[in-house]
């Protein structure tokens, strides 16, 4: 199947000409509406500070409730979901696609053998594969990590052998050190290498062998407006501590309850950072710019970004019945680092997609629209919320202040303890359910159901990072922050170096030593002359009196017993 022109298609290029990208905070116009919001409430505040604050609260608690019943309906929706149909595709079948896998890494050189481990036993044939590892210029330990495994660098289009499928593309200087910048680098290969379909892998996942088959399978049997597959992302470290649990059961509600209520409610899906499994043509055609720019290279979550503007063009996005194990944070600096880079990209996925909020509202659809940056901003903005009010909670049971009383009147104090209540409870009896039923299923993990009560901790924790994910946007401090990989790697038993069976009759050989080296025996001292072995008194022997002789009574024989079965020989 041929591949359309980057220039060909003139809806591509309308959308690519006005597509807005998070290169900039905020626009004029938002600017200018966030300006006329802060001084409404400055004057309000001025006036009537109380009934600001009360207005404020009840803002908030409406907020609240519509998040809520907006995720429920979403939950619920993903429990009925069925996947796309999947035609059955063989790995010899000889009119398969050309496929590129993309493996964006920095500062990785301790995962890449474990990468090229995992992704070469991808079950396609390598003669339609096309492997681009992503390494930056001034990445240089990573880059000799990668000559130590013997993988050749990309020489140009056309000159890939069957033998080197796999290759490295060094990314030139010139923009962001980023995720997405690099890919579209590797963009410009891909198109010219006429693949058919691309996905990516991070440096710790572990994908199934035959994810790449059954993405086919599936893009064969839907229709052309099937743009995107995303596969399940699970970890393999679960069980390390508190930290790994909550992220395993997070990850486990996210892509089996929620992504799948999206994809039956048919709304945007923000896409995870792998596993994504594309059509080129539909990349091509809501790229940013002529050149292939797919991803925005200044957007901290260009996943998101980039699965609303599938959405806004008319592509749909399914799930793909395959996982992909990956390595979950240990640590909670490992979080805060990760969360401050998923909260600020949201806003800013958000904010771009405000920007013309009358165009994106026509062209996604009114109810789309406002359901994507419900939740796309909803999830920011509750954990900046949080705080707040569980400090107010705090603060009224220790010392019974009217002040805050009066904050709640009738109308907003009953909605907001049912909420409390009934919110908390649901959350955690999601939580637990879902592990119970997990471990039921497959792990057998009931010992992870007590760190589930620590769910509002990590919800604090993410609230600081959210906190400092603004305050890096609004200063222009905004920088990838990476998340180190590598730190559960002695818990992934399938890589681990197996010792083979020794076959029959096998003995270690015996090398003799090399010259020059004494080995060790022990001193044989000779014992005096008058030495003699002590001689140990021997026990007498123990009396036993004799049993006594049972006499038969008169008439009676002796039972004769049967004789013993004969004795089977052996199942073979």
């Amino acid at each position: 199947m041929g591949l359309p022109a980057l220039e060909s298609h003139p809806r591509a290029r309308h959308q690519r000409r006005v597509t807005p990208n998070a290169s900039v905070f905020l626009s004029r116009g938002q600017l200018l509406a966030v300006l006329l919001i802060l001084g409404a409430i400055a004057a309000s505040s001025y006036y009537r500070p109380r009934l600001t604050v009360t207005a404020a609260v009840a803002a908030c608690i409406a907020f609240y409730i519509v998040t809520a019943l907006l995720k429920l309906v979403i939950t619920l929706a993903g429990r009925n979901y069925r996947p796309p149909r999947r035609i059955r595709v063989w790995p010899g079948d000889p009119t398969l696609p050309t496929y590129a896998v993309l493996l964006p890494v920095h500062k990785e050189a301790n995962m890449l053998g474990h990468l090229v481990s995992r992704v070469d036993r991808l079950t396609y044939p390598r003669r339609k594969l096309r492997v681009l590892l992503l390494i930056e210029h001034d990445d240089l330990e990573t880059l000799q990590a990668a000559r130590r495994l013997g993988i050749p660098f990309h020489r140009g289009p056309g000159r890939t052998a069957a033998s080197e499928h796999l290759q490295v593309v060094v990314i030139p200087p010139g923009g962001p050190k980023t995720k997405p910048n690099a890919m579209n680098v590797a963009m410009g290969i891909v198109v010219k290498e006429r693949c058919e379909f691309v996905t990516i892998y991070d440096a710790e996942d572990r994908p199934e062998f035959d994810q790449l088959l059954k993405a086919v399978g599936t893009f064969r049997a839907a229709t052309p407006e099937l743009a995107c597959l995303q596969a399940e992302l699970a970890f393999w470290n679960d069980n390390t501590n508190w930290v790994t649990a909550l992220y395993w059961i997070g990850y486990k509600i996210h892509f089996t309850r929620f992504l799948p209520g999206l994809a039956r409610l048919g709304l945007p899906i923000p896409l995870g950072g792998t596993s994504n499994h594309f059509r080129v043509s539909a990349l091509l055609d809501v790229a940013l710019r002529p050149g292939g720019q797919v991803w925005d290279p200044h957007n901290l979550t260009e996943d998101a970004d980039l699965g609303a503007r599938l959405a806004t063009a008319g592509y749909r996005v399914e799930l793909l019945l395959s996982t992909t194990m990956e390595e979950a944070p240990v640590a909670v600096k490992v979080v805060d680092k990760q969360q401050r880079r998923w909260k600020a990209g949201y806003l800013q996925t958000g904010l771009v997609h405000t920007r013309r909020p009358l165009r994106s509202m026509r062209r996604m659809g009114p109810v789309r629209w406002l359901c994507f940056n419900l939740l796309i901003l909803g999830g920011p903005i509750s954990l900046l919320l949080n705080p707040l009010f569980v400090a107010l909670t705090v603060v009224y049971f220790v010392t019974r202040s009217q002040l805050i009383v009066g904050l709640f009147p009738t109308a907003v104090y009953y909605p907001s303890v049912a909420l409390m209540l009934l919110g908390n409870l649901g959350l955690l009896y999601e939580l637990v359910h879902t592990c119970v039923q997990e471990a039921e299923q497959a792990r057998g993990r009931f010992d992870l159901v007590r760190y589930m009560l620590l769910a509002q901790l990590m919800w604090l924790w993410m609230s600081r990072s959210t906190y400092i994910a603004v305050f890096e946007l609004v200063t222009g401090k905004r920088t990838w922050h990476k998340t180190p990989h590598g730190h559960a790697e002695d818990e992934e038993p399938r890589f681990r170096l197996q010792r083979q069976p020794r076959p029959a009759g096998w003995q270690p050989a015996r090398h003799p030593p090399p010259p020059g080296l004494q080995t060790w025996q022990p001193a044989q001292q000779a014992p005096p002359p008058d030495w003699q072995p002590a001689r140990q008194p021997r026990p007498p022997a123990r009396q036993y009196p004799p049993p006594a002789r049972q006499t038969r009574p008169p008439g009676r024989q002796a039972a004769r017993q049967p004789p013993p079965p004969a004795r089977q020989p052996p199942p073979p």
